[in-house]
């Protein structure tokens, strides 16, 4: 019981702590390559989550012409076109260009050239044994089970090494790509194929040369009625303020756990000790000294402590992978096995949890008479 109830409280806020931390993480490193993100109008929220998350459907489509003009403007370092619409297996196909990628290791293969080539993310590659050479038959939109692009499947040129953001679940290939796929005359396309025209794309993401040049180019597009302008890093530092909100009311939980189970471990402790006075007394008319038999049941205790930190550290990691797959949809991935300082910190605390009772109920106990 005193190892189940200490495994119960440490295990919840080994996970609370993780996820949260985990989560505010991809969201600050996701958003901090670019300073802009043009799209058709809508929601400013659902444009950063769709191009920096893969989440979400795409708000529409704008011309590609866009990143012709914002290339030939001489105030933006890189300019990456965005599109979005299709599927492989529920992995979303991202058409794009190889400078999205900039700075994301290769584990194998090489880094998609022409249409029709494709680059996995790690989870991606894992969950469905992709390997370099393989084809993969894309479908009509981001949930899969539409209409297969049999004729046209993509080849699989390369995998990304794991890089515990959003892009290890989406597949990458030229915005060229899209265009080849939707390319079917007459036939119709509802919302969530958006940018499958050619010379469409859903989003085009900036990195502007300077703060000059980024208050111009939000100025000239921010206040245009045909697009939407954002700045990536003010959108999802609200959605920041939310999710720091639920991760505050989500440790005052874990410290109500915390408080009740210490509760709980110094009830159970005196208990265990009650039950044993016939036993210690006995010792000590045999002539066990109390400090031998408080050492036997430090022992005792720290190793039940033991115990109990191992398994909550076990069984966190455990449902991390559970709670992995579950998320993944979201454009939220948690890495398993990373564990932070403070985690170590909160089994520390359980740990000395689990032995302090004993060492007072103990002392007590050693000042009073044998018999």
């Amino acid at each position: 019981m005193t190892a189940l109830s200490m495994v119960l409280a440490a295990g919840v806020a080994l996970l609370a702590y993780n996820i949260s931390t985990q989560v505010s993480e991809g969201i600050v490193n996701t958003a901090a390559k670019y300073d802009i993100i043009i799209g058709p109008p809508g929601s400013a929220t659902q444009l950063a989550m769709n191009t920096m998350f893969f989440t979400d459907k795409p708000l529409g489509t704008i011309p590609y012409d866009l990143v012709d003009q914002l290339r030939a403007s001489g105030r933006v370092n890189d300019v990456v076109p965005f599109s979005m619409g299709d599927s492989f297996n529920g992995a979303p196909i991202v058409g794009t260009e190889a400078k999205l990628l900039e700075g994301k290791a290769l584990a194998s293969g090489e880094m998609f050239q022409d249409a029709l080539q494709a680059v996995a993310g790690a989870d991606a590659a894992s969950a469905y044994n992709l390997k370099v050479g393989d084809t993969l038959v894309t479908s009509h939109g981001l949930g899969g089970g539409g209409a297969a692009h049999d004729a046209k499947p993509l080849t699989v040129v390369g995998i990304l090494k794991r890089t515990d953001t959003a892009y290890d679940n989406a597949v990458f290939t030229p915005v060229s790509t899209v265009w080849a796929l939707h390319d079917h005359g007459d036939e119709e396309e509802d919302e969530e194929h958006a940018g499958a025209e050619a010379g469409e794309i859903c989003a085009v993401l900036i990195r502007s040369k300077s703060m000059n040049d980024y208050a111009a180019l939000m100025s000239a597009y921010g206040d245009s009625a045909e697009y939407l302008a954002i700045n990536p890093n003010t959108v999802l530092r609200e959605v920041m303020e939310n999710v720091d909100l639920s991760r505050r009311i989500v440790y005052i939980l874990c410290a109500v756990i915390l408080v009740m189970n210490l509760f709980v471990v110094s009830v159970i402790a005196l208990l265990n000790m009650v039950d044993s006075r016939k036993e210690i007394a006995l010792m000590r008319l045999i002539g066990i000294s109390m400090g031998r038999i408080n050492q036997l049941y430090l022992i005792q205790n720290a190793l039940t402590g033991l115990m109990a930190v191992a398994l909550s550290l076990v069984v966190s990691r455990l449902c991390l992978m559970g709670i992995r797959s579950f998320v993944a949809g979201m454009g939220i991935v948690l890495n398993a096995g990373r564990v932070y300082p403070m985690e170590w910190a909160i089994l520390l605390a359980v740990f000395i949890v689990s032995i302090v009772p004993t060492a007072v109920l103990t002392v007590r106990m050693s000042k009073r008479d044998s018999l």
